[in-house]
């Protein structure tokens, strides 16, 4: 996609996402909606990031990505509940370091954020080990059980992070990733 088709369609989609959260789709809501997503893209970039980044957007990707982020989110919800009704200490709790697999910022962001909105997870830090190198996120778990398994769920989360949003060369290197990964079935 080049950059004079990124941008508009970056704006067209955020005011989409916005009368998606009112559940409005009516003309005043949508042109409230292109007003902030204008004001989002060319007034208010976030650092580091610019609307004509490189970046790509599969639509079935997306659908995947979010159906398994929700998924998650109620899951972890009802494990973080029951908890709370059971207040007995059953649970192992820790801060694990999961490197990346991908540089571009905007996936290493949506990543992060996914396992913050996720009760019971939270990213606490993240840290480039030199400039050249994907960063590395550090991951608190309410309900750890072991780094494989913590790492493999942020792997599997990058992976459907990276077939919805990211190029063709970063869904090839981290296809690869997987398969390397031991006990994969991809």
């Amino acid at each position: 996609m080049t950059p004079s088709v990124r941008l508009p369609a970056l704006v067209i989609w955020l005011a989409l996402v916005w009368a998606l959260l009112w559940g409005d789709f009516g003309l005043g809501n949508l042109l409230a909606g292109l007003g902030i997503a204008l004001f989002v893209v060319l007034v208010a970039r976030p650092t580091g990031v610019s609307a004509t980044q490189m970046t790509s957007f599969h639509p079935v990707s997306a659908v995947v990505f979010v159906g398994y982020f929700l998924v998650e989110l109620v899951k972890s919800s009802l494990e973080v509940a029951w908890e709370v009704i059971t207040p007995r200490p059953r649970r192992y709790r820790a801060v694990i370091a999961v490197p990346m697999h991908v540089d571009s910022d905007g996936l290493v962001t949506l990543v992060g954020n996914a396992i913050t909105l996720t009760p019971g997870t939270l990213t606490v830090d993240v840290r480039r080990p030199s400039p050249d190198e994907p960063p590395v996120l550090y991951v608190h778990a309410l309900h750890f059980t072991d780094v494989d398994t913590l790492r493999r769920q942020v792997l599997r989360l990058e992976r459907l992070a990276v077939r919805a949003f990211g190029s063709q060369e970063q869904r090839g290197e981290l296809d690869r990733v997987v398969a390397a990964w031991p006990g994969s079935t991809s």
